[in-house]
């Protein structure tokens, strides 16, 4: 347990600061003057994009200028050899350093909020480091240490990517930092192809970014249309508001951010853009289980977050040819806000639509009229869905497999379309907690239709540093997986039927 004259060091990066809560907690610390706490700025000048904003300004001139420390030390060195009145013009230089700081070296930003500054420091000096920090220790109080880094040091062909530096790298060639080929379209890519054709098509689209343009594919709208891009900096809340003003103003943002990241913005979504009922179309990439970029980026909780905004749309496409089409539909909304989502990495073959119910793409027809199955596939799992649909039908259980499209709202032919079948079941890559299978389990309710539903998708637990493929196997979300499953649910259900069992019974069969 950390005693009250305990230092605590903490470390964020400038981009760090461009989002409100970093000022929240230097308005806090700054309130306490006895705190024994060293706030390291790791300054390289970027997030994953070179930062922007008035405070990415105002480190550039604290990080060019380092006359006020060059001058103290060489004063003080002069002064010390000063018979009599040396030291004392030196203790009353070094008190009035506030004055001459402002004036050599314009940091007054820091000070004026109470934190004692000191820096700039070279971050890869480490004798110099170590100075710094000894002497913000001894302060006793706030104190913050300005370290310049450089992102990517020592390494040619990361210093040489002026995008991100590599802040995420997928597999490369380690002498050239070439990236190894994949095969195939990503979603990320496909995305940022039908926002620049979007663009031409319509002058009132605007893109919104949170630091992350060539990560969220933007770069291509922002090389075809630099002025119709806002980079907001790491601050997805103040993106989203700034999202409903524009929309307010006669443009249609489309702000494209991580998944995981959009959980910061939800009361903006809520109160600021859904409220307003404004023509916002957020684009949720990396959504879904992303594996290897670590329990925090997995973005498995938009779906259920997302499920209690009024009169937002949300659509969830299934391959590249969904996101285009999902896209425009999306944009074409002026009067709420829409949300398309999609995954990570390669985006895979189209899978094709065999007819319509409703506004729900059929994948897979079951081939009689009494089918046994309504399987409803989400997203990116629609492949995953027709093989366990062939598993099923080896063991002679006739399937359905539909594509909602638009999970939000559920899709009113949903209810007499599962009244068909004996189950119902449904496959999310998201919470199973509040998701999609929970939404369609209340509107079955809603309508009367008393089919059992099980639903399948990502445990409330965060999810081990793995592959894709490795997590998905780990959580059950396999074909084999769901497909025995349901198999042993099916079973049980003939068997309350040779039995007599009443309904209660069958609804039992959930579990």
């Amino acid at each position: 347990m950390l005693k009250r004259d305990d230092h605590v060091v903490a470390v964020i990066g400038d981009g760090a600061l461009t989002g409100g809560m970093a000022w929240e907690a230097l308005n806090n610390i700054a309130d306490a003057k006895d705190r024994p706490l060293v706030i390291v700025v790791n300054d390289n000048e970027r997030s994953y994009a070179p930062t922007i904003g008035g405070l990415a300004n105002h480190l550039a001139t604290l990080r060019t200028t380092d006359g006020y420390e060059r001058f103290l030390a060489r004063t003080k060195e002069v002064l010390e050899r000063t018979p009599v009145v040396g030291r004392p013009l030196y203790d009353t230089l070094h008190g009035a350093k506030k004055g001459l700081k402002d004036f050599i070296a314009p940091q007054g930003m820091f000070e004026d909020l109470g934190l004692k500054y000191v820096g700039p420091i070279d971050g890869h000096d480490i004798e110099a480091l170590e100075s710094a920090l000894t002497r913000a220790k001894r302060f006793g109080g706030p104190v913050i240490v300005h370290c310049l880094t450089e992102k990517g040091r020592g390494y040619q062909p990361a210093l040489a990517d002026e995008a991100d530096r590599f802040h995420a790298v997928g597999k490369i060639h380690p002498d050239t930092g070439l990236p190894i080929a994949s095969s195939g379209a990503d979603w990320t890519s496909v995305f940022g192809e039908e926002m620049v054709r979007l663009g031409e098509e319509r002058e009132d689209i605007v893109a919104i970014t949170a630091a992350m343009l060539q990560p969220v594919g933007l770069d291509k709208f922002a090389k075809r249309f630099p002025e119709r891009v806002y980079d907001v900096g790491i601050a997805e809340q103040h993106g989203a508001v700034s999202a409903a003003g524009l929309a307010h103003g006669g443009l249609h943002p489309v702000f494209a951010v991580y998944a995981t990241f959009l959980n910061r913005a939800f009361d903006q979504v809520l109160m600021d853009v859904a409220l307003h009922k404004c023509g916002v179309t957020f684009v949720l990439d990396r959504a879904g289980i992303t594996g290897t970029d670590g329990a925090s980026h997995n973005g498995m909780w938009d779906m259920s977050i997302l499920q209690v905004v009024p009169g937002l749309r949300l659509a969830a496409p299934r391959d590249a040819d969904q996101v285009r089409a999902q896209l425009r539909e999306a944009v074409a909304v002026d009067d709420a806000p829409t949300v398309v989502r999609f995954s990570k990495g390669a985006v895979g073959p189209a899978v094709p639509a065999v007819g319509r119910v409703g506004g729900m793409d059929v994948l897979r027809e079951p081939g009689t009229d009494t089918p046994d199955v309504l399987l409803v596939s989400v997203g990116a799992l629609a492949p995953m869905c027709l093989e366990v649909a062939d598993l099923l039908n080896k063991q002679g259980i006739s399937t359905t497999v539909v594509d909602p499209r638009w999970v939000k709202p559920v899709d009113e032919a949903m209810a007499p379309l599962a009244e068909r079948h004996r189950v119902v079941v449904t496959v999310e890559d998201n919470s199973r907690v509040g998701g999609v299978g929970s939404a369609i389990a209340q509107a079955l309710r809603d309508a009367g239709v008393d089919v059992p539903l099980r639903d399948f998708g990502i445990p409330p637990r965060f999810l081990d540093h793995a592959s894709r493929a490795e997590v998905l196997a780990e959580i059950g979300l396999t074909a084999p997986d769901i497909a025995r499953q349901v198999t042993g649910l099916v079973a049980k259900l003939d068997g309350y039927a040779r039995t007599g069992a009443d309904v209660d019974s069958v609804e039992a069969a959930r579990d």
